[in-house]
């Protein structure tokens, strides 16, 4: 019987003027294969939110906007 999964949801961003920044957040699984989150980036970047995000992401999500490259990944990882 397997245990409780969570979805690692994942952000990185590389700004326009080349300031690197990554956090991720782990929320829990629905059911659905969807999830919403929310992840608080370092400065100069602040909080995504981020809604119906597949759970997992075959491969990364690369956006970019306003000549920032953004990517996203979504896993599914044990919960503690």
């Amino acid at each position: 019987m397997g245990g409780v999964l969570l979805c690692r949801v994942t952000v990185t961003v590389t700004t326009a003027l080349g300031v690197t920044v990554s956090a991720f957040v782990d929320v829990p699984e629905t059911g659905t294969g969807l999830v919403d989150a929310t992840v608080t980036l370092p400065a100069p970047v602040g909080a995504i939110t981020l809604v119906g995000l597949p759970c997992p992401t075959i491969e990364d999500i690369t956006l970019t906007l306003l000549g920032n490259t953004v990517t996203i990944s979504v896993t599914q990882v044990p919960a503690p």
